[in-house]
């Protein structure tokens, strides 16, 4: 485990400060939920994400569109990719996700794209290299939070998604939605 050196107190309420280097590195906003761990005599503090905690589904879910759609499928949490489906983008999981796909997730907004009809491509991870001719993003929202998204990509320059395949990206996406107890 890596030492900081920083050492906090408790106050009277139980409560400690979690330094604003750490929070800044850990990408920790306020209202921000945290799972609380103890491990023998350490306490671990984690960001939580609630995609993890329906990751099945969203296993299940992607698996799905991309034997429907012949795509790569991609869910993410707010933060990082969590599950890839379909071989051609394994190589991005577990990444930390775009600040260009963050800012979308937090829209709560859907985007159909394509280069060829003059499109923004939004990569999904900070990879100046990502190469996809396609792509469908339907944030994962709840009760007006977003969760993360799932995403579908083409590298296909002959191709074109439609409405049809993005109200399918909606229906998992929704259903993804409705798993959560929050």
């Amino acid at each position: 485990m890596l030492e900081t050196g920083m050492v906090r107190r408790i106050d009277d309420l139980g409560r400690i400060v979690i330094p604003k280097e750490m929070r800044k590195t850990l990408h920790l906003k306020e209202g921000d939920p945290i799972e609380i761990f103890t491990d023998r005599e350490q306490l671990i503090l984690k960001k939580y994400s609630p995609i993890t905690s329906i990751k099945t589904y969203a296993e299940t879910v992607a698996e799905g569109l991309t034997e429907t759609m012949d795509k790569a499928c991609v869910v993410t949490d707010t933060d990082s990719i969590i599950y890839v489906s379909g071989i051609k983008f394994k190589n991005v999981l577990g990444e930390k996700i775009s600040s260009d796909l963050q800012a979308l997730i937090r829209s709560g907004k859907s985007i159909i794209s394509s280069n060829s009809d003059g499109g923004k491509i939004i990569s999904p991870v900070h990879d100046e290299n990502f190469q996809s001719e396609n792509q469908i993003i339907v944030p994962i929202v709840k009760d007006g939070d977003s969760f993360g998204a799932l995403i579908v990509f083409d590298k296909d320059k002959a191709s074109r998604f439609n409405s049809s395949d993005l109200k399918l990206v909606t229906l998992g996406a929704t259903f993804l939605a409705k798993q959560f107890q929050v």
